[in-house]
């Protein structure tokens, strides 16, 4: 799975590359994690300690219903298979590297619950020598609809199909090669939409950031009814369009033969829709 280069948490939990290298103890322990799954640290930590836990494996309900909370980022992996699986990558700060590593002992995920949540993150207060995030890995059903919820943490859905209700308070929010009945809101961007087939498959995608950035990419030879723009603030086309309807700064249009609606956009932009290359 392609996490992004973004998915550091929401400023509150940035920090350096320079500082971490520098002066946190286990720094070695967490570099290959923070490599793939991005740091998820507060201010300057003096230690540090990560892990990617294994969770086990359920079957699924629909929908997949997570709630994220403050600090819990959620990665859903649609796979070739009937069953969910489940990891947690666990980051941890404190004095010594032994207490950041009882920090993150504390970190539970219950697979019995009908809506998967993390304990042991949010309950616990936050300065540089005492913080721990989390993310959520699951593997889902190709076929799976997906009920999730974030607030300061990144969320992204890669290759599922179905019902989707995806939900960020602050972003990034990324949906890669989704298709169904796809409805993604995000109070503070960004959002991106990433598409790589011809046309959606399945009902349509509407999606809204009220604070951008909001990104769509599609293929040079997509197919679609789409409505895009931003309501306060700029938009960039990356290919000419031929307009159908303008409301405001609203644009509607029909790309190729038409399809299923894809609906995007920004009530502050930016807003920028991407031809894939």
């Amino acid at each position: 799975m392609r996490i992004p280069a973004i998915l550091l948490f929401a400023v509150p939990f940035a920090t350096t590359a320079a500082q971490s290298r520098s002066s946190a103890d286990g720094y070695e322990t967490c570099r290959s994690i923070w490599r793939e799954y991005g740091r998820m640290m507060h201010g300057h930590a003096d230690a540090v300690y990560c892990e990617v836990r294994e969770i086990g494996v359920f079957t699924p309900k629909s929908p997949i219903q997570v709630d994220g909370g403050d600090r819990t980022g959620v990665s859903v992996q649609g796979a070739k298979r009937a069953d969910a699986r489940v990891r947690l990558v666990i980051q941890a700060q404190e004095r010594t590297v032994a207490d950041a590593k009882a920090l993150a002992q504390r970190v539970t995920l219950d697979l019995t619950a009908r809506t998967l949540h993390v304990s042991g993150v949010d309950e616990e207060r936050r300065s540089d020598d005492h913080f721990v995030a989390a993310m959520i890995l699951i593997d889902a059903p190709q076929r799976s609809d997906l009920s999730l919820r974030v607030n300061y943490a990144p969320l992204e859905v890669e290759g599922v199909e179905g019902t989707m209700d995806v939900r960020a308070a602050y972003g990034p929010l990324t949906l890669r090669d989704v298709a169904g009945d796809v409805r993604a809101r995000v109070d503070h961007g960004p959002l991106t939409v990433e598409v790589s087939d011809q046309r959606w498959q399945g009902a349509g995608l509407d999606a809204e950031a009220s604070y951008g950035p909001m990104t769509l990419r599609v293929p040079r030879d997509f197919n679609a009814d789409l409505e895009i723009g931003a309501e306060h603030g700029p938009m960039d086309v990356d290919f000419p369009l031929t307009l159908t309807r303008i409301d405001g700064k609203r644009i509607q249009t029909r790309l190729g033969s038409g399809g299923p609606k894809v609906r995007a956009v920004a009530d502050y932009g930016p807003f920028s829709l991407q031809m894939v290359r």
